[in-house]
C-alpha cells in the first residue's frame, strides 16, 4: 500500500494520513476494506490497520468466490530465482531482527528505508527481468498445490499477486494468473471480479 512503512508516527504525516482517511470513508459507506502489505510495508501491524477499520490478511490468503478457489499472495514468493533477495526477505521479517529495529528512532528508520530503498532500486536495474519475475514452477506450483501454509489438494483456479507489476491475465498450469501492476498517483491496473468473471483493468484519476 505504501513506498515503505516504518512506524506508527507515519500515519500522522499528511500524505499517509489523506489515503487512511479516504480508506476510512469507504469503511464509513459500508465497504469492507482488506489489506495484504507487501515488501515494503510489511511492518504495517495489525492493530493500525484495525484502529482505521481496516482488515488484515495474511499473505498468502486462500478463498473461495463462485465457485472458484482463488490464490491471493503479495508475489515476491514466486520470485524464487532471486535468491539474494528471498535471503534479505527471511532476514528482514525474522521477530528478534523486527524487535531489535522496532527499538530505533522514526527519523534512524527513516534513514535505514531509504537506504535499503536505494540499494534495492540499484539491485534490480543490475537483474535480469527473468531474475526479478515470477519463477515458471513456483507459479505452477502455486495453481497446483498452493504456498506457504496455504495448500489446496485439488488446486487453485485463479492465482492472483502483484510484486513484479508486470500485468497479465493468462491461463497456464491449468489454472489462470493475474498480475496487478504498479500505482501511480495518476492510474492503477487492478484485478476486478464480478458476477463470476474477472478482469484486468486500468484506472485513472478523474482530475
Amino acid at each position: 500500500m505504501f513506498d515503505y512503512w516504518v512506524h506508527v508516527d507515519q500515519s500522522r504525516e499528511s500524505a499517509y494520513a489523506e489515503v487512511f482517511a479516504h480508506l476510512q470513508q469507504l469503511v464509513a459507506a459500508g465497504i469492507r476494506v482488506y489489506v495484504m502489505v507487501g515488501n515494503r510495508d510489511f511492518a504495517l501491524s495489525k492493530n493500525l490497520l484495525a484502529s482505521f477499520g481496516l482488515i488484515p490478511i495474511p499473505d498468502p490468503m486462500a478463498l473461495r468466490l463462485g465457485t472458484q478457489n482463488i490464490l491471493l499472495t503479495h508475489g515476491d514468493l514466486l520470485c524464487t530465482d532471486d535468491r539474494r533477495y528471498q535471503i534479505f526477505r527471511r532476514v528482514i521479517r525474522h521477530p528478534l531482527i523486527r524487535l531489535s529495529v522496532g527499538n530505533l528512532s522514526y527519523s534512524c528508520l527513516q534513514k535505514l528505508a531509504t537506504g535499503l530503498r536505494r540499494g534495492s532500486t540499484l539491485a534490480v536495474q543490475k537483474k535480469s527481468l527473468n531474475i526479478t519475475d515470477a519463477h515458471p514452477l513456483a507459479i505452477q506450483t502455486a495453481l497446483r498445490f498452493g504456498i506457504a501454509g496455504q495448500h489446496l489438494e485439488q488446486g487453485f483456479d485463479v492465482l492472483v499477486h502483484g510484486h513484479t507489476h508486470r500485468p497479465v491475465w493468462e491461463h497456464r498450469d491449468g489454472g489462470w494468473r493475474m498480475v496487478l501492476g504498479a500505482w501511480s498517483p495518476d492510474a492503477a491496473c487492478i484485478g476486478r471480479w464480478a458476477a463470476g468473471q474477472w478482469s484486468l483493468e486500468k484506472i485513472t484519476r478523474i482530475p
